[in-house]
């Protein structure tokens, strides 16, 4: 049975060139859900097909700072109302958007009903498109264990303060765990002092290296703007609220690094058969 299943994922995923993009951070306010939508956005303006998941359930921003009031959201799915891709929503940037919603019982749906069968629907969605970025809660998730081991990528968006660079180290411990196989990108937000954000990158160099066996494959430094407050405000990302400004220009090198990286040959050739067949118990890592 199990080697049966194993042979239609492998039919279904052969040749598809999904790449998954993992947004976390170890607290909340370093600006993961800004990172994540901006990229989203930027990516779209190179021509990719972008999905958004956005798994923070109960706190979801995505939708806000995009300027949407979704209708559905992944509630709707686990109450039986509608498919999964019918709880996708279209956005003005181009990009689709699934939300777990911004209510308490939204997070208490999310956490009863997030089961093996919605993560293989949510999968069966992924592959139409370019790029999938999921932004996760702040801190560590056991509940989205599966999108850890799954990504491709995985920014760690951090600020140069001292609680928010332990936190982060506390995330890549975590991550530690899991024997990650993406690729780790440093974000460093809200930048103030150049000289606080390389002591931040050496303190996290060090703890990946020591804790995934990895190297950081880029940094990206990201400037304080108040700009981006008033993107907040007006429900618009940065990018397109005021892409001719400095930190515009830095969420943009985030988008282009990552469409100008080419993946490894290992990789390339796996794309979602692995990872689906690791998270279904179908191949042992």
């Amino acid at each position: 049975m199990i080697k049966d299943q194993a042979e239609i994922l492998r039919k279904n995923f052969s040749k598809n060139k999904t790449k998954i993009i993992l947004v976390t951070g170890g607290k909340g306010g370093v600006g993961k859900s800004i990172v994540s939508v901006n990229t989203a956005v930027n990516l779209a303006k190179l021509n990719k097909k972008i999905l958004i998941f956005d798994t923070d359930a109960g706190f979801a921003n995505a939708s806000i700072l995009l300027g949407v009031s979704p209708s559905v959201s992944i509630k709707d799915y686990f109450d039986k109302k509608l498919s999964l891709e019918e709880c996708v929503i279209n956005t003005p940037y181009g990009i689709k958007l699934l939300s777990t919603g911004v209510d308490i019982k939204d997070w208490i749906a999310f956490q009863k009903n997030f089961t093996r069968k919605a993560i293989e629907e949510f999968f069966n969605i992924a592959k139409e498109n370019d790029y999938v970025i999921i932004d996760v809660s702040a801190g560590y998730n056991e509940n989205l264990k599966p999108f850890y081991i799954a990504a491709d990528t995985i920014l760690i968006v951090t600020t140069p303060e001292p609680t928010a660079i332990v936190n982060a180290y506390t995330v890549v411990k975590a991550l530690s765990i899991l024997e990650v196989e993406g690729d780790v990108d440093l974000v460093i937000n809200m930048i103030r002092k150049k000289t606080e954000a390389e002591t931040a990158e050496k303190v996290l160099r060090k703890t990946i290296k020591e804790y995934l066996y990895k190297d950081i494959r880029n940094v990206f430094y990201i400037n304080f703007d108040h700009l981006v407050h008033e993107s907040v405000k007006s429900q618009t990302p940065i990018s397109s609220f005021k892409p001719s400004s400095i930190v515009s220009n830095d969420l943009m090198k985030i988008a282009e690094k990552i469409e100008n990286f080419e993946f490894t040959k290992n990789k390339e050739n796996d794309n979602l058969l692995k990872k689906l067949l690791v998270l279904f118990g179908f191949y042992n890592k």
